[in-house]
C-alpha cells in the first residue's frame, strides 16, 4: 500500500497472553466489526487489542488499548461500540515512540470515563513490554506500508552555503539540549504512567483480599451463631432436667410422708409387723432414691460434658475471628493504607466516574466506605436510595420495558433512557405506555 508522506495510517493489533498475534489495517478491522470476517482464535473470549495511528516514518503517534468480546463463532459482539478515534484525540500523553510523546488512552488514563471499563493497561514489564512489542512490530512493517517522499525532497538539490563553525557548534548544542529535555520529560511521564498502572493492580489485589476476608468472617460468624443456638438449646434441656429432678425429689418426700403416716397408723400392731414395715420402707426408699439419683446424675454429667465442649469450640472460634481481624488490619496498615496516605499527602486525588453521579472526588476518609459498597456510596452522592439507584442503573444499561404479560414473559420494548436516577420512577420510567396504563389501572382499582 503506497501512501502520501502526509498521510497517517490507522491499524489494529491483537494480543494473546500479552504477545502480539495479529496485525490489521483499519479497513480489515472494520470488516470484523461489520460481521463479515470471524476471528476463530478468540471464540467465546475477550481479546486485548490496540488501535494505532502511524506516520510516514513508521512511528506510532497515538494508541488506544481496548477490549473486544467475541461469541462462540468468533464473531464480534454486536453491542461493541468504542469511539477509538475520539479516545485517541482526547487522550493524554504517553511514552516517546520515535515521534515524540504519543497520545495514549488506557484503563489508567481515559479521558471519557464511561469507556474506562472497556480499556486495559499495557504491560510495563521489560520482558513483555507492550510498547516495545508495538514499536518493533510497526518498524518491521509486516502490513506493507509504503509512503511517497515529499515532492520537494525528490526535486531538491543540495545548494546551501557552508555555515560558520561556531554557529554549527551552537546549533548542535541547542539541538541535543532540547532532545535531552524531551527524553527526560518522556521518561518522567512513562514512570508516572507505570506508577498508575501498579496502583490499579494493587487496588484490584486489595479488593480481592477484602472480599475473601469478608467471606471468611461471615462464615465464622454463622458458625458462632449456630453454636450459640446449640448452647442455648442445651442449657434449656439442662434446666428441664433440673426441674424434673426437683419434681422427683418432691415425689420422694411425698412417699416418705405417706409411709411415715402408715407407720404411725400401724404402731398399734405387733412389733414384728412394725419392724418389717420399717425395713421394707427403708429398703424401698433407698432403692428408689439410688435409682432416681443415679439416672439424674448420669444425665446431668452428659449435658455438662456437651456444654463444656460447646463452650470450648465457641471460645476457639472467637479467638480465630479476633486473629483474622488483627491480620486484616495489619494487612491494611502494611499495604494499601500507607500507599493511599502517601498519595493523599502528595496531592493526588481519587476520582471516579459513575453513571448518574458523574465524575467526583472521593476523600481519603471515605475511601474504605466506598470500596465496601460503591453502589451505596454513589447512590448517596446522587441523592437517592441504594435500591432505587440499582434499579435505575439496570434501566440505564438496558432501557427496556420490564412489564410482563399474563404468562409472565417480559415485554422488552425499547424505552428512552433516563439519564439521572433522581428523574427515574420505578414502575413508570421502566414501563412502556401500554404497561404504564396497566399500572395506573391497578392503582385506581386498589383505591
Amino acid at each position: 500500500m503506497t501512501l502520501e508522506s502526509t498521510d497517517t495510517i490507522e491499524a489494529v493489533v491483537l494480543f494473546a497472553e500479552d504477545v502480539i498475534t495479529r496485525e490489521l489495517l483499519y479497513p480489515e478491522f472494520e470488516a470484523i466489526l461489520d460481521g463479515f470476517v470471524p476471528v476463530p482464535d478468540f471464540k467465546g473470549a475477550t481479546a486485548k487489542a490496540v488501535y494505532l495511528a502511524i506516520n510516514s516514518n513508521l512511528c506510532i503517534t497515538a494508541a488506544v488499548f481496548f477490549l473486544m468480546d467475541f461469541d462462540g463463532k468468533g464473531m464480534i459482539d454486536r453491542r461493541w461500540n468504542i469511539p477509538l478515534q475520539q479516545l485517541a484525540e482526547a487522550s493524554g500523553k504517553g511514552p516517546n515512540m520515535g515521534a515524540g510523546p504519543i497520545r495514549l488512552a488506557c484503563f489508567s488514563q481515559c479521558a471519557i470515563g464511561w469507556h474506562q471499563k472497556k480499556l486495559w493497561d499495557p504491560v510495563m514489564d521489560p520482558a513483555k513490554s507492550s510498547f516495545a512489542q508495538l514499536k518493533k512490530s510497526v518498524a518491521n512493517n509486516r502490513m506493507g506500508l509504503i509512503f511517497k517522499k515529499p515532492l520537494q525532497e525528490r526535486e531538491a538539490t543540495v545548494s546551501s552555503e557552508p555555515q560558520q563553525t561556531t554557529v554549527a557548534i551552537q546549533q548542535i548544542h541547542e539541538h541535543y539540549s532540547q532532545e535531552l529535555r524531551n527524553q527526560m520529560a518522556a521518561l518522567i511521564k512513562e514512570q508516572r504512567f507505570h506508577v498508575a498502572t501498579l496502583h490499579s493492580k494493587q487496588q484490584e489485589t486489595l479488593q480481592k483480599l477484602q472480599h475473601e476476608h469478608q467471606h471468611r468472617l461471615q462464615a465464622y460468624q454463622e458458625k458462632v451463631k449456630e453454636l450459640k443456638a446449640q448452647n442455648a438449646e442445651l442449657e434449656g434441656r439442662n434446666q428441664s432436667l433440673k426441674e424434673s429432678f426437683n419434681v422427683q425429689t418432691s415425689k420422694v418426700e411425698g412417699m416418705r410422708e405417706y409411709f411415715s403416716h402408715k407407720l404411725k397408723a400401724a404402731q398399734s400392731d405387733e412389733n414384728s409387723q412394725i419392724q418389717a414395715l420399717q425395713e421394707n420402707f427403708a429398703i424401698e426408699m433407698d432403692l428408689k432414691l439410688q435409682t432416681a439419683t443415679a439416672e439424674l446424675h448420669e444425665m446431668l454429667e452428659m449435658r455438662e460434658v456437651e456444654l463444656f465442649y460447646r463452650h470450648q469450640n465457641e471460645t476457639t472460634l472467637k479467638e480465630e475471628i479476633v486473629k483474622i481481624k488483627q491480620d486484616y488490619q495489619e494487612l491494611l496498615n502494611n499495604s494499601g493504607e500507607q500507599v493511599l496516605t502517601r498519595l493523599d499527602r502528595a496531592g493526588i486525588n481519587f476520582v471516579v466516574y459513575h453513571p448518574g453521579a458523574g465524575q467526583f472526588t472521593i476523600p481519603l476518609a471515605d475511601l474504605s466506605r466506598y470500596m465496601q459498597n460503591p453502589t451505596a456510596y454513589v447512590a448517596k452522592n446522587s441523592g437517592v436510595g441504594e435500591r432505587l439507584y440499582s434499579t435505575w442503573f439496570e434501566h440505564y444499561q438496558n432501557p427496556i420495558c420490564n412489564g410482563t404479560d399474563v404468562n409472565g414473559h417480559k415485554c422488552g420494548k425499547a424505552l428512552v433512557r433516563i439519564g439521572s436516577p433522581v428523574e427515574f420512577h420505578e414502575g413508570e420510567s421502566d414501563r412502556c405506555e401500554h404497561h404504564q396504563l396497566i399500572s395506573y389501572k391497578l392503582v385506581s382499582e386498589k383505591r
